[in-house]
């Protein structure tokens, strides 16, 4: 399954990209998304003329011009309004073309502002430092070369607000030998546990830096390593991001965002407004000399 998760806090990173600024605008990169090419809507019926109908006459009537296209989009944003669901969010055609363009890692789609990349290796004497951005195509392979004969393991998910489910169970797996990494909860369906795709090095010492700005896939990275007893966490609470949200690609290119389910913990643990406590409180400004004296613990012991 793939999935994205949005966390409306801006990565600065990405700040330049007008993409990220849509994408992470009501706090969400998001949870999870059943496809990137999402399948398109049910021809309409014939009980929708009574829309098409009021359409015309708006776009006909009203004292100040508006085209059928702008109404037609508001008609689905007030739709979607109407359903209370806080993630639910219309892409018009080109936006949403970036958009997954972005999460697939076609950087001829969208050109942020310089970075170091989505995924950002250190290696130091004794550590591996590993900075992940966001959760895009290829980021759980990118991981498991980056950690691969590594003594210790510093994962910095700080500022990280999710991205591509796939990818998040696979960076989770590159740390376990086996094992559920989340379950899956879909309305009418029965709850699907997902597994490690496929073993990692369960020894290695692993500590996960993460803060408010940790949120939905990546959160399902930090459940996953705390719930197996893989990672001590340092730094503070995640944001508790924990449903699942699908796009649905109309005729016309556009689509529409919703929320479809919820993940949990292998521990059964939901985070939606509850987040995760780290074990370890720490300011952002000494996270990760925590995170690196723990570390030497671990590897002295």
């Amino acid at each position: 399954m793939t999935s994205w998760s949005r966390s409306r806090r801006p990565r600065r990173w990405y700040r330049g990209a007008a993409v990220m600024a849509a994408l992470l605008s009501a706090y969400g990169l998001g949870a999870a998304t059943a496809d990137t090419a999402p399948s398109r809507i049910e021809p309409a019926s014939h009980d929708d003329g009574l829309l098409e109908e009021a359409t015309d006459r708006i776009a006909t009537s009203a004292d100040q011009p508006v085209s059928r296209a702008e109404l037609r989009e508001a008609a689905i944003s007030g739709m979607l309004r109407s359903l209370g669901d806080p993630w639910a969010r219309y892409y018009p055609p080109q936006e949403y073309d970036d958009f997954t363009g972005w999460l697939n890692g076609d950087r001829k789609t969208v050109r942020p502002e310089p970075q170091r990349g989505d995924v950002v290796v250190d290696r130091l004497e004794r550590l591996t430092v590993v900075r992940v951005a966001v959760f895009t195509r290829g980021t759980g392979a990118q991981v498991r070369a980056g950690v691969a004969g590594s003594r210790a393991v510093l994962l910095d998910l700080r500022g990280n607000p999710g991205g591509l489910l796939d990818e998040a169970v696979d960076t989770a797996s590159a740390f376990l030998e086996s094992g559920p990494v989340v379950t899956y909860e879909r309305r009418g369906e029965p709850a699907k546990v997902i597994s490690v795709t496929s073993p990692g090095d369960s020894r290695v010492p692993v500590v996960v830096l993460v803060d408010k700005g940790t949120a939905s896939a990546a959160e399902i990275v930090v459940g996953a390593l705390r719930d197996r007893d893989r990672a001590v966490i340092v730094g503070s609470a995640t944001f508790g991001k924990g449903t699942v949200q699908e796009p649905v690609r109309l005729s016309d290119g556009s689509a529409v965002e919703l929320t479809v389910g919820r993940y949990l913990t292998p521990a059964g643990h939901n985070l939606e407004g509850v987040g995760i406590e780290p074990d370890i409180t720490a300011g952002s400004s000494d996270a990760e000399g925590r995170g690196r004296a723990v570390l030497d613990g671990l590897t002295g012991s």
